[in-house]
């Protein structure tokens, strides 16, 4: 009979982004020991002070071993290798932004600014007579130039917009092909700019223009004039994503982000290795607020996991028999959770299926080419039962 695991309430977290300290937060909050990795690029401002949070920025996690319950980490920091132990991981690491270039190069124009540029301007403190220059601007915003312009940038689009109405009381103009609102919040925003006075201009094609004298969109229904012409990035996966999914022997998607879709079950933050969660914009198109809302539904999730203080393995596990095993390492290579790994005990070695990161799946089993795996408490269907199937039964004369 199997029997709980102790575990640690302990958790790394990979990232300094938004979503990864509202992850931590959470942790912290709910008793957790967290271990907060920011890599290359990412330091988070503000960091926050707490007895069960250590820190350690812009490091590069260079190996990760063990299974949930007991992973081992190594870190590099200032070119000493560290370790950390951790009960489960959480991935935070987020996107990138690309900048949109029009085919006519006017991005290299000072009227031509991307969203960050925008809110920059918005945000820089400004005395009564700076403020006065930008009010009465007609902005252009164009969404969709390459390409349907994602949720993250559709959602800042329109929050930019909005402010410069209410701050700079501007003439705001959005030009769009296929505005995506199946996002909570979106549709509503729409029917509020309208409202506001912000202009929707669908198009087909359309022709961008900028000098030193102004921007100009021309489309189907004429040309529209202004002062600045804004145009959101496009966001992909971080750069390093395939080398972190590779040492974290989780899988990506097609579209090279972490891929959330178990093939045991479906649930938002998980990955195919049981006790390494992803949160946010690393797997998935989020506004800013839905990434945060994204962290807090994987801290659930690891809650869950460990919140009792144990772990238990899965209904049904794969098993070897090592006298069979002949080590073809057939059984590491097509686990799709990392469960499997060669092991030597009293002498002999042989593959050995971790039970607390097996899900059961039967992969290893149907792969073994000696039939040294079986899964053990399957439940077989009915049919398939000696005592109940068809030569078992008796038929009438």
């Amino acid at each position: 009979m199997r029997r709980p695991t102790p575990a640690s309430k302990d958790v790394a977290v990979l990232g300094g982004t938004l979503e990864g300290r509202r992850a931590v937060q959470e942790l912290l909050e709910l008793g957790y020991a967290v271990h907060w990795v920011s890599l290359p690029g990412d330091l988070p401002q503000g960091l926050p002070e707490h007895p069960r949070l250590s820190f350690c920025a812009e490091v590069v996690p260079s190996r990760l071993a063990g299974h949930v319950g007991g992973f081992k980490m190594a870190v590099r920091v200032n070119g000493e290798r560290q370790s950390l132990s951790a009960s489960a991981v959480v991935v935070a690491t987020g996107n990138r932004r690309v900048a949109v270039v029009p085919k006519n190069g006017i991005s290299s124009s000072s009227r031509v600014l991307s969203l960050r540029q925008l809110g920059a301007r918005l945000d820089a403190p400004r005395d009564m007579g700076a403020a006065t220059a930008h009010r009465n601007l007609r902005v252009l915003m164009v969404l969709d130039l390459e390409g349907a312009t994602g949720h993250e940038m559709t959602s800042e689009a329109f929050a930019l917009a909005e402010r410069l109405r209410r701050e700079w009381h501007s003439e705001v103009y959005a030009f769009y092909r296929e505005l995506q609102v199946d996002m909570p919040g979106l549709e509503s925003a729409t029917r509020r700019m309208r409202e506001q006075g912000i202009v929707f201009c669908r198009y087909d094609d359309a022709s961008l223009a900028a000098d030193d004298e102004g921007v100009a969109v021309e489309y189907v229904e004429g040309r529209v004039e202004g002062d600045l012409l804004v145009i959101p990035e496009c966001v992909c996966p971080s750069e390093d994503t395939a080398a972190l999914a590779a040492l974290l022997k989780v899988t990506v998607g097609e579209d090279g982000y972490f891929q959330d879709v178990n093939i045991h079950q479906y649930r938002p933050g998980l990955t195919v290795r049981r006790g390494v969660f992803v949160a946010g914009r690393c797997h998935a198109d989020l506004s800013a607020t839905d990434a945060e809302a994204d962290a807090v539904q994987v801290v659930a999730g690891v809650d869950a996991l460990l919140g009792a203080g144990t772990l238990m393995p899965e209904g049904v596990v794969a098993e070897v028999d090592s006298a069979k095993c002949i080590r073809c390492l057939t059984c590491v290579r097509t686990c799709p959770h990392a469960a499997v790994e060669i092991v030597t005990r009293d002498n002999v070695t042989a593959a050995h299926v971790a039970e607390l990161a097996c899900r059961g799946c039967g992969a290893c089993v149907a792969n073994c080419p000696v039939q040294a795996i079986s899964l053990v408490d399957q439940a077989w269907p009915a049919w398939m039962e000696p005592t109940l199937g068809l030569a078992t039964q008796s038929w009438p004369a």
